[in-house]
């Protein structure tokens, strides 16, 4: 299995709203539950907290240490939104992935 498809089968469980219930933090349980739709991201939050802590949330399908070409990172964040390069850019500007010629990787977030 390729880094890009474990990443892939990472958001997907990420995604699933049963797993929400296995979450310590109640503010992020609530934020999941109300911009994942059935494990879409039909609309991300304009900015704030509720911003940083899905953003955050949706990061930990990047393994830290990992290189990622840009294909992988599409089909990953693909998994929440079509507009991937919405997603990637949103990741990078909140310090979550870095990128260089167009290869990513995991650069903050959660352990």
């Amino acid at each position: 299995m390729t880094q890009g498809q474990a990443g892939v089968d990472r958001a997907r469980a990420l995604a699933d709203p049963a797993s929400f219930d296995e979450i310590a933090d109640p503010a992020l349980r609530r934020v999941l539950r109300s911009y994942l739709v059935r494990g879409r991201l039909p609309v991300l939050p304009r900015g704030g907290v509720k911003r940083s802590l899905l953003l955050a949330y949706l990061a930990t399908a990047f393994e830290p240490g990992v290189r990622y070409r840009e294909t992988e990172v599409n089909s990953i964040v693909g998994v929440w939104n079509p507009d991937v390069a919405a997603l990637r850019r949103y990741l990078v500007d909140a310090g979550l992935l870095a990128r260089q010629d167009s290869v990513y990787w995991r650069c903050g977030g959660w352990t």
